[in-house]
């Protein structure tokens, strides 16, 4: 039984293009490459993703993706929002509310909506993976896997955006590429350790670059799942969640962040670890 392991940065929006990246775990545990991350749109991603599975005939597909997949409030922000964005705050970073008044992201015609129905919508960690996408956020993944620099009580989140020109800092992109490199590989992934230090290398990255080491985070989280590695559930499936690779120091802070704000830390924080009958399902 092979297992088609798919990470999307999204760019969240018709207009522009993120990037998508896979590899197929074969029955054996090791992994088949599918080549390094794609510049894609919401069409060219589900195209790709199609192409995978078509060819590789998996028996599941586990996407994690970095938009919110469950957005049901007109404004404002989601609960998840409310507890994550003091944890990336207090480390100098930033986390956009999502409701449907966003029109272009989340409104009635916003391409996410298609894009979930094409892979049956979104998927409950909680329960396995039978079909759909799961939300992750590289931001939080990051914090998980300690990738931020040191700075203060908290650290900061590493600047690693190359379109924002004011705040880019080349230590920090070579940081990051390096980080992701390290873990693929140990997953044994050459492939995409290669374009990773490919990327890493360069004295000026792009955007598109930048697109493609998030979808990178997106696959580690999704790898971590499929791995039967803890990973933590922060929101529900009724107003949104993110996924992202346990951390007991994040859990803590969370659960801190959850009795601060007056919500119950066991209903809005969980730790997801996928046993194999899961993945059996």
């Amino acid at each position: 039984m092979s297992i088609l392991i798919v990470g999307f940065d999204s760019a969240w929006t018709a207009r522009n293009s993120g990037a998508v990246v896979g590899v197929l775990k074969r029955d054996d545990g090791t992994y088949h490459e599918l080549g390094p991350p794609q510049k894609a749109d919401f069409d060219r991603a589900v195209e790709v993703v199609l192409e995978w599975q078509g060819e590789h005939r998996p028996a599941g597909t586990v996407q994690l993706i970095d938009q919110p997949t469950i957005v049901n409030n007109e404004t404002g922000q989601r609960p998840v929002e409310g507890i994550v964005s003091c944890i990336v705050g207090r480390r100098n970073g930033g986390m956009q509310p999502a409701n449907r008044a966003r029109a272009e992201m989340f409104g009635r015609e916003a391409p996410i909506w298609d894009y979930l129905q094409a892979f049956g919508g979104p998927c409950d960690p909680l329960q396995g993976f039978e079909s759909g996408a799961i939300e992750t956020y590289p931001v939080l993944a990051a914090i998980a896997l300690k990738w931020t620099q040191p700075h203060g009580l908290w650290g900061r989140l590493p600047k690693y955006n190359p379109a924002r020109k004011k705040t880019f800092l080349l230590p920090d992109w070579q940081h990051v590429c390096e980080s992701a490199r390290v873990l693929f590989e140990d997953f044994n992934l050459s492939t995409l350790a290669q374009w990773l230090e490919d990327v890493r290398r360069k004295e000026n990255p792009r955007k598109i670059d930048q697109d493609g080491v998030d979808a990178c985070l997106c696959l580690i989280t999704a790898l971590y799942l499929t791995e039967g590695r803890e990973c933590l559930m922060v929101g529900n499936m009724r107003t949104g969640y993110v996924v992202v690779p346990h951390n007991a120091d994040l859990l803590s802070e969370l659960n801190a962040r959850c009795t601060a704000i007056g919500r119950l830390p066991a209903d809005w924080v969980h730790r997801v670890r996928w046993a194999p009958q899961i993945l059996l399902k």
